[in-house]
């Protein structure tokens, strides 16, 4: 199973990105399975209740770009203004469009638009 699967999560957010973006550990999510990149262990974020809400609200909060001007996904990236622009259908669709990317399958049914070109 994909760890967007697995954890409630449909981009993979580490329990990091989750604390950074104003989720309350034990009451917007838990700390799920550990995974390696380059030698370092990071965790999941496992998101308790409304994964699209607590995902909205962590990006309304950060953007895509972290402090230094790195991408927080390596896969996409934008200005927070725009994300902030953006219709509550439009966040929806890009939610979907990362959880695609994550390679998500399970809540496909929150994505209205997932997969269509």
């Amino acid at each position: 199973m994909m760890r967007t699967d697995d954890h409630n999560n449909p981009t993979a957010m580490t329990t990091a990105v989750a604390l950074l973006g104003g989720l309350i550990l034990g009451t917007d999510f838990e700390i799920g399975e550990p995974f390696d990149v380059a030698g370092f262990e990071f965790h999941t974020a496992r998101l308790i209740g409304n994964p699209l809400n607590l995902t909205i609200k962590v990006i309304d909060k950060i953007g895509f770009i972290t402090k230094g001007g790195s991408p927080r996904w390596e896969y996409i990236r934008f200005p927070h203004f725009v994300w902030l622009s953006f219709e509550q259908s439009t966040k929806v669709d890009v939610i979907g469009w990362m959880y695609e990317h994550e390679g998500g399958s399970l809540m496909r049914a929150l994505f209205p638009n997932y997969g269509k070109q």
